[in-house]
């Protein structure tokens, strides 16, 4: 999956694909959050990208991964 570099404090860059958010740590994490929708991937890239990727991970199953 092709992720998009963010200005962010604790997130590196992040994706979207079929339904799929992948979303690279700072720390090197690569997480996975399952069912999200295109609108809210979207709304996650602009503003507070923590705060909202907080958000996301409390309502969508995740799965780490590794590149």
């Amino acid at each position: 999956m092709q992720r998009k570099q963010v200005s962010a404090r604790m997130v590196k860059s992040i994706g979207w694909e079929d339904g799929t958010l992948e979303v690279e740590y700072i720390s090197g994490l690569i997480h996975q959050y399952h069912d999200v929708s295109e609108d809210e991937f979207i709304r996650a890239s602009i503003g507070s990208i923590d705060k909202k990727i907080r958000l996301i991970g409390k309502s969508h199953p995740f799965t780490k991964t590794s590149d």
